[in-house]
């Protein structure tokens, strides 16, 4: 699954993988947020006019890549520039104040007496918040990460401070997960939704990671069916794809020598409905199944594993069916086929890849034979042993 040993100048290793802030040398797919943001944030800094901006977007969409990699340019340009970034995830007021005070003194090498900070009240840590904030004699910008763990009419005391004393307050939020964005969203001088990223785009995200992360390339195959994966039994963001790409490091990087299904067996532990596959309403499907679709999901479960492919055509998925209909002196139906393809995905054996670039997937049934290139939803290792044991019952 590894490919030839390649020369990749941009090449970085673990850390494009494992650092929460690593910023790749350039952010796909998201060039009108990138340059949008770099705009408005360059033009308000050098105006001295600081400005309420959110990036609304599901985990792992890319919020916090744009927003570090625009301040990191911005940077270059205004060295006065101080970024104090927090994450609120699963944190109390007390506790995002303390983390504010804490990285403003770190930055400006301020002596606090920590302890006192534990007997403190919310008043007096707010008070010291804007004490350490006055004697920051360079632009402050605040990053605050995951707003949505925040009660509204607390940050809503944050913004207005901001507004008052020319900081620029820059804020990522999962609207999805929590509604009380929606109550300052009004608040907010600039707002930018993400919106999710298209097969091909992600595709090339992972791909992107996979360069700088791995010194040897990874099989194209294995990088198009972690992305089928994501769009299959997660959102298409690419937070899950670096997950995935976690997961694999160690095998790839100790150049340990895994079949494609062995390694399949690894991505299906990143995906809880992969794991809770309904086993039984599979077995049941197949067990009462006629002779020809038992003998056809055998034929497929063979295709798999000899081939040792991760994908089927649609014509040789076609081929398959003649080949049976054959082996049994079965009348061949191109109806039939269809019906049988379409059984088999929503049984969750089989489905079709993202990859063949249809708009609408809503409406499968009616688009069976336009779709290209199939995968297993489940590892074929896990059908064999099935249809073994049904023929050996029968």
């Amino acid at each position: 699954m590894i490919s030839a040993q390649r020369i990749n100048s941009e090449f970085v290793g673990p850390r494009a993988l494992f650092d929460q802030l690593y910023i790749p040398p350039k952010i796909l797919h998201r060039k009108t947020e990138e340059k949008s943001l770099y705009s408005i944030l360059k033009d308000s800094l050098q105006d001295e006019f600081q400005l309420n901006i959110l990036f609304q977007g599901i985990q792992g969409i890319g919020k916090k890549v744009i927003v570090n990699k625009v301040l990191n340019d911005i940077s270059t340009l205004n060295t006065d520039l101080t970024k104090i970034q927090i994450d609120c995830s699963e944190k109390s007021l007390e506790e995002i104040l303390v983390s504010l005070i804490t990285e403003v003194g770190r930055k400006r090498n301020f002596n606090f007496d920590y302890n006192s900070f534990l007997n403190s009240s919310i008043l007096d840590l707010w008070n010291l918040f804007k004490l350490v904030c006055r004697k920051v004699d360079h632009n402050i910008t605040l990053v605050f990460n995951n707003i949505e763990h925040i009660q509204p009419d607390a940050f809503k005391k944050f913004l207005k401070y901001g507004k008052e004393n020319k900081i620029t307050v820059i804020s990522t939020g999962n609207q999805v997960l929590r509604s009380s964005i929606l109550e300052i969203l009004s608040e907010f001088d600039f707002k930018k939704k993400l919106d999710y990223f298209s097969f091909s785009e992600l595709n090339d995200i992972i791909k992107q990671r996979i360069s700088l992360a791995f010194f040897n390339g990874i099989d194209k195959e294995l990088i198009d069916l972690i992305t089928d994966l994501i769009f299959e039994h997660h959102v298409p963001v690419p937070g899950k794809g670096i997950e995935i790409l976690r997961e694999l490091y160690p095998i790839f990087n100790q150049k340990m020598t895994l079949k494609k299904f062995e390694i399949y067996d690894i991505l299906q532990n990143q995906f809880d409905t992969l794991q809770i596959t309904d086993e039984f309403s599979m077995v049941s499907y197949i067990s009462e199944s006629d002779l020809l679709n038992l003998i056809f999901l055998d034929n497929l479960s063979n295709y798999f594993l000899k081939k040792a492919n991760l994908y089927i055509t649609i014509q040789e998925l076609r081929e398959l069916y003649y080949v049976t209909c054959e082996s049994i002196d079965y009348e061949k139906d191109i109806e039939e086929f269809k019906h049988l393809i379409v059984n088999l995905r929503n049984i969750g054996i089989l489905n079709a890849s993202k990859k063949n670039d249809i708009n609408n997937f809503r409406y499968f049934n009616d688009n069976v034979l336009n779709y290209d290139y199939y995968f297993m939803v489940i590892n074929p290792n896990q059908l064999k042993p099935i249809m073994d044991a049904i023929f050996t019952k029968h």
